[in-house]
């Protein structure tokens, strides 16, 4: 059975506080969340999955296509990963009226940690190659939240392969940036982290 589905099935507990949109006060999540197949939502809940969905494809084009143009010169990538990606996540995320991110079981960013919702679906994701997993999606009360997983690609390795392979503006950039890297050592194929969305159920007012 895939990963995805495995993890549809698994109980996740959520007692923790969820963070809503920037600014707005954090908001106590259900005891319980289910996480269920992204493909597979309910009625009542397809719309906003779908809404995450778009909000997280247009956030990895965007970064995919900038860091694609500084590959060539990888330490540029590791700095817009560190300057350019939080702006890019924020402008993203007001236009699709979500809130959003990156995260891993392996962290270069500590800000990147997980949602306290999605801990233990990124926990269990940990170690299993990419192509066992696929976006999920969980009933959080007053919104959803919503993971889709990050393959290590070839060009990634650049910057996120075996730390002895790297070369010196590279890791010179990661210590620079990111003293507490924990994310190099992947190969192609890894699972590499999940971006996330938070959708709420019902507008804030204005």
């Amino acid at each position: 059975m895939r990963l995805a589905l495995r993890l549809a099935m698994a109980a996740v507990p959520a007692a923790f506080a969820v963070a809503g949109c920037a600014g707005a006060p954090a908001r106590p999540a259900p005891a319980t969340a289910v996480a269920f197949d992204a493909e597979r939502a309910p009625p009542a809940l397809s719309p906003l999955v779908a809404r995450a969905s778009d909000a997280v494809d247009r956030l990895q084009r965007a970064l995919s296509r900038r860091l694609m143009e500084e590959l060539f010169d990888a330490p540029n990538a590791v700095l817009v990963c560190r300057d350019e990606a939080p702006g890019l996540t924020a402008e993203v995320a007001a236009a699709h009226g979500v809130t959003l991110g990156r995260t891993s079981h392996r962290l270069r960013n500590r800000e990147n940690a997980p949602r306290p919702w999605a801990a233990g679906l990124v926990a269990r994701a940990a170690a299993r190659p990419a192509a066992e997993a696929r976006a999920v999606a969980l009933d959080l009360g007053d919104r959803i939240g919503y993971l889709r997983p990050i393959s290590t690609g070839q060009p990634c390795l650049k910057c996120h392969g075996p730390a002895a392979t790297l070369s010196p503006g590279v890791r010179a950039a990661l210590q620079g940036g990111y003293p507490a890297d924990g994310a190099t050592d992947f190969a192609a194929g890894d699972l590499r982290g999940f971006f996330w969305a938070e959708v709420l159920k019902e507008p804030p007012p204005r």
